[in-house]
């Protein structure tokens, strides 16, 4: 696939392509009754079902969501992770959040009520910070750039590691997900990058 064939496939992955990408039997599809009853987001039960997560360990990334098919999503109160309750408030949350993977110990969170995916750093918890910002506006943005992620291994750790994280930013950027867009995948080229400045030396 070129450039344009690669963010098209991305932009509405399929069970197929992500498999493609990261293997067979990789991709972690739960039926709708093994959904969490208050992931209400309508888009986010739908590519769940019908599509799935990629339930894989990328270690040159330090990306990985194994524990998908075993033990399901993660969930906890976003509010509360992210610093937004006062020590003596003792309501309901308001919505819930899910793990659907972590990179660095950083979790990938979907929120149940929109369907979009936020940091969470549990470095930050206990000082009442641990948002580590937007990640994607929806599932298939983040999972389809995961996709490509798998796909730049290679070049990620190759030789010509620098064009090849240029070439793999330049595609992101077209998906809406490049560093100035989205929290996520700046945190995680700068790991490659400096990751790449330890190979060299």
């Amino acid at each position: 696939m070129n450039g344009d064939e690669l963010v098209a496939a991305a932009r509405r992955p399929t069970t197929e392509w992500l498999e493609s990408c990261f293997g067979p039997g990789t991709v972690w599809r739960p039926a709708e009754a093994e959904l969490p009853e208050r992931l209400a987001d309508a888009g986010a039960r739908a590519f769940l079902t019908t599509v799935g997560l990629p339930a894989v360990s990328l270690a040159f990334a330090d990306w990985d969501s194994t524990g998908l098919p075993a033990d399901g999503m993660w969930e906890e109160d976003p509010d509360e992770l992210f610093g937004n309750r006062t020590p003596d408030d003792d309501s309901p949350p308001v919505c819930l959040a899910y793990s659907i993977g972590t990179h660095q110990a950083r979790h990938l969170m979907l929120r149940g009520d929109t369907g979009t995916v936020e940091v969470y750093d549990p470095d930050g918890w206990d000082h009442a910070c641990g948002y580590g910002g937007h990640a994607a506006g929806a599932l298939p943005e983040l999972v389809g750039a995961l996709g490509l992620l798998a796909r730049y291994e290679a070049g990620l750790t190759g030789d010509d590691a620098d064009a090849a994280r240029a070439e793999f930013t330049a595609l992101l950027a077209e998906l809406g997900q490049g560093p100035g867009d989205s929290s996520f995948w700046e945190h995680l080229l700068t790991s490659l990058e400096e990751e790449c400045g330890a190979w060299e030396d």
